[in-house]
Protein backbone atom coordinates (compact mmCIF):
# COMPACT_ATOMS: atom_id res chain seq x y z
CA UNK A 1 0.00 0.00 0.00
CA UNK A 2 2.81 2.43 0.92
CA UNK A 3 4.59 1.65 -2.35
CA UNK A 4 1.45 2.41 -4.38
CA UNK A 5 0.87 5.72 -2.59
CA UNK A 6 4.56 6.57 -3.02
CA UNK A 7 4.39 5.80 -6.73
CA UNK A 8 1.26 7.99 -7.14
CA UNK A 9 2.93 10.91 -5.34
CA UNK A 10 6.14 10.59 -7.36
CA UNK A 11 4.15 10.31 -10.60
CA UNK A 12 2.10 13.40 -9.72
CA UNK A 13 5.22 15.42 -8.86
CA UNK A 14 6.98 14.27 -12.02
CA UNK A 15 3.99 15.17 -14.21
CA UNK A 16 3.74 18.57 -12.55
CA UNK A 17 7.45 19.22 -13.11
CA UNK A 18 7.15 18.14 -16.76
CA UNK A 19 4.21 20.53 -17.31
CA UNK A 20 6.15 23.41 -15.73
CA UNK A 21 9.23 22.67 -17.85
CA UNK A 22 7.09 22.57 -21.01
CA UNK A 23 5.43 25.87 -20.04
CA UNK A 24 8.81 27.52 -19.49
CA UNK A 25 10.10 26.16 -22.80
CA UNK A 26 7.08 27.53 -24.67
CA UNK A 27 7.36 30.87 -22.87
CA UNK A 28 11.02 31.15 -23.82
CA UNK A 29 10.27 30.35 -27.46
CA UNK A 30 7.45 32.89 -27.45
CA UNK A 31 9.62 35.64 -25.93
CA UNK A 32 12.46 35.06 -28.39
CA UNK A 33 10.09 35.03 -31.37
CA UNK A 34 8.24 38.17 -30.32
CA UNK A 35 11.47 40.01 -29.48
CA UNK A 36 12.95 39.24 -32.89
CA UNK A 37 9.80 40.27 -34.76
CA UNK A 38 9.48 43.58 -32.93
CA UNK A 39 13.21 44.33 -32.98
CA UNK A 40 13.06 44.67 -36.77
CA UNK A 41 10.93 47.82 -36.50
CA UNK A 42 11.74 50.04 -33.50
CA UNK A 43 11.83 53.69 -34.47
CA UNK A 44 11.10 52.72 -38.06
CA UNK A 45 8.32 53.66 -40.39
CA UNK A 46 5.82 50.83 -40.74
CA UNK A 47 4.46 50.14 -44.21
CA UNK A 48 1.81 47.78 -45.57
CA UNK A 49 4.67 45.46 -46.56
CA UNK A 50 6.03 45.00 -43.05
CA UNK A 51 3.11 45.90 -40.78
CA UNK A 52 1.48 42.45 -40.63
CA UNK A 53 4.45 40.86 -38.83
CA UNK A 54 4.61 43.72 -36.34
CA UNK A 55 0.83 43.65 -35.77
CA UNK A 56 0.99 39.90 -35.18
CA UNK A 57 3.77 40.29 -32.59
CA UNK A 58 1.76 42.93 -30.71
CA UNK A 59 -1.32 40.64 -30.81
CA UNK A 60 0.74 37.71 -29.50
CA UNK A 61 1.97 39.77 -26.56
CA UNK A 62 -1.60 40.77 -25.74
CA UNK A 63 -2.58 37.10 -25.81
CA UNK A 64 0.34 35.51 -23.93
CA UNK A 65 2.27 38.33 -22.25
CA UNK A 66 2.33 39.40 -18.64
CA UNK A 67 0.09 42.33 -17.66
CA UNK A 68 3.08 44.69 -17.84
CA UNK A 69 4.10 43.46 -21.31
CA UNK A 70 0.49 43.81 -22.49
CA UNK A 71 0.40 47.39 -21.22
CA UNK A 72 3.65 48.23 -23.03
CA UNK A 73 2.46 46.55 -26.26
CA UNK A 74 -0.78 48.50 -26.14
CA UNK A 75 1.13 51.72 -25.61
CA UNK A 76 3.22 50.98 -28.71
CA UNK A 77 0.12 50.14 -30.74
CA UNK A 78 -1.68 53.29 -29.63
CA UNK A 79 1.34 55.47 -30.47
CA UNK A 80 1.76 54.29 -34.07
CA UNK A 81 -1.28 56.09 -35.54
CA UNK A 82 -0.09 59.33 -33.89
CA UNK A 83 3.50 59.25 -35.12
CA UNK A 84 3.51 56.62 -37.87
CA UNK A 85 6.58 55.08 -36.23
CA UNK A 86 6.89 52.04 -33.99
CA UNK A 87 8.35 53.36 -30.73
CA UNK A 88 9.07 49.97 -29.17
CA UNK A 89 12.22 50.60 -27.13
CA UNK A 90 10.56 50.24 -23.71
CA UNK A 91 8.74 47.10 -24.84
CA UNK A 92 11.94 45.56 -26.18
CA UNK A 93 13.86 46.36 -23.00
CA UNK A 94 11.16 44.67 -20.93
CA UNK A 95 11.06 41.65 -23.26
CA UNK A 96 14.86 41.35 -22.96
CA UNK A 97 14.64 41.61 -19.16
CA UNK A 98 11.92 38.94 -18.88
CA UNK A 99 13.66 36.61 -21.33
CA UNK A 100 17.05 36.87 -19.63
CA UNK A 101 15.43 36.22 -16.25
CA UNK A 102 13.57 33.19 -17.66
CA UNK A 103 16.86 31.82 -19.02
CA UNK A 104 18.73 32.49 -15.77
CA UNK A 105 20.99 35.06 -17.42
CA UNK A 106 22.35 38.16 -15.74
CA UNK A 107 20.33 41.33 -16.35
CA UNK A 108 21.91 43.72 -18.85
CA UNK A 109 21.46 47.36 -17.87
CA UNK A 110 21.00 50.17 -20.34
CA UNK A 111 19.43 50.54 -23.70
CA UNK A 112 19.58 48.23 -26.68
CA UNK A 113 21.59 49.32 -29.70
CA UNK A 114 20.02 48.45 -33.05
CA UNK A 115 22.34 47.90 -36.00
CA UNK A 116 20.81 48.79 -39.35
CA UNK A 117 22.60 48.17 -42.64
CA UNK A 118 21.22 49.71 -45.80
CA UNK A 119 22.60 50.02 -49.30
CA UNK A 120 23.95 53.48 -48.56
CA UNK A 121 25.18 53.34 -44.99
CA UNK A 122 25.53 51.45 -41.74
CA UNK A 123 23.89 53.03 -38.72
CA UNK A 124 22.81 52.27 -35.20
CA UNK A 125 20.15 53.70 -32.98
Amino acid sequence: MVAVVGWIVVHHLSASRDRENKRREKLTEFLIDVYRRIEKYPCRQLSPDNAADFESAIADIQLFGSPHLVQLAQSVAEGIPKSGVAQADRLLLELRKVLRKELGLEEVPGKTVYLRITERKISHS
